[in-house]
């Protein structure tokens, strides 16, 4: 996949020389001379190459079977301050959604084609990661999705996706952790970044992530309201020892999170959705 500056959008270049023992190959060569490491106890590795391209490198047991390799070439443009004149500048448009309690399921298909974050709550067993496959299918197929998780059970139908796995550390290999599968997120180009579950430091990376250019992602979290949702992500952010109060860190969390679900059980044990709200009523 490549995308240009000069034309917006990535395209898919068929290139079968391309397989996993080359880009292993390559991963090796650019370890040797940035002198560092990368193996199957050190699956990660960024470096800046010599040009000044910069590279990540994701391989298993960090990703799903497969290498991920991402190359970031930088063109200098030297530009003059009139090139940047394109006429009056317009705002972000507003996009009018249906209407959450009348219309749930058109409000969720609206809110994620216009790219709002959305953080799933649940108790245990209410298919948290079920519903997060189902929104996973309507987001558009062309897109990259990069998908950070403990367990492979997420599944984006479109081709460019790339799905990162935590590693515990047991049987002598690496110990990778969800946030630093983020950070390495953040240099694999995505369009959208879903993280199976937020469970503790890897929460500030993400409200991080999705206020530094990626809207549009999802996640999910264990609490059994809309408002615990919240409550939960700011006790787990206050834990990393950043340094927010509680209050101000649960509006920081309502501003860059867009839509919180929450699922639940019927008195019949039928799961679904019980309540949607935008996080900023929450606050």
């Amino acid at each position: 996949w490549i995308e240009d500056a000069s034309n917006p959008g990535m395209q898919r270049i068929d290139t079968p020389e391309i397989d996993d023992r080359l880009v292993q190959r390559l991963a090796e060569q650019v370890a040797r001379v940035s002198h560092q490491g990368i193996n199957r106890e050190h699956p990660l590795l960024g470096a800046t190459l010599p040009d000044g391209a910069r590279v990540q490198f994701c391989g298993p047991p960090a990703s799903r079977k497969h290498w991920v390799m991402a190359i970031r070439r930088h063109r200098r443009l030297d530009l003059p301050l009139d090139a940047y004149d394109t006429g009056p500048l317009v705002g972000e448009g507003h996009v009018d959604l249906p209407d959450p309690q009348a219309q749930p399921i058109a409000f969720l298909r609206a809110a994620i084609g216009a790219r709002r974050t959305i953080l799933i709550s649940g108790g245990t067993s209410t298919g948290k990661t079920t519903f997060l496959n189902a929104m996973l299918g309507e987001i558009p197929r062309a897109e990259r999705v990069v998908m950070v998780e403990d367990t492979p059970e997420l599944k984006f139908p479109g081709e460019n996706a790339v799905g990162l796995v935590a590693i515990k550390g047991e049987l002598g290999e690496a110990k990778v952790t969800a946030n630093e599968l983020l950070q390495a997120a953040l240099r694999l180009r995505p369009d959208r970044i879903v993280l199976g579950e937020l469970r503790g430091a890897e929460s500030v990376s993400f409200l991080r992530a999705i206020n530094t250019g990626h809207p549009g992602s999802f996640s999910t979290i264990h609490a059994n309201s809309l408002r615990g949702a919240l409550e939960q992500l700011s006790l787990m952010v206050m834990q990393t020892g950043i340094g927010l109060t509680r209050s101000d860190t649960i509006s920081y969390a309502a501003s860059v999170i867009d839509v919180i679900v929450q699922l639940g059980r019927d008195a019949n044990g039928k799961r679904g959705i019980t309540q949607i709200a935008d996080s900023r009523d929450l606050v």
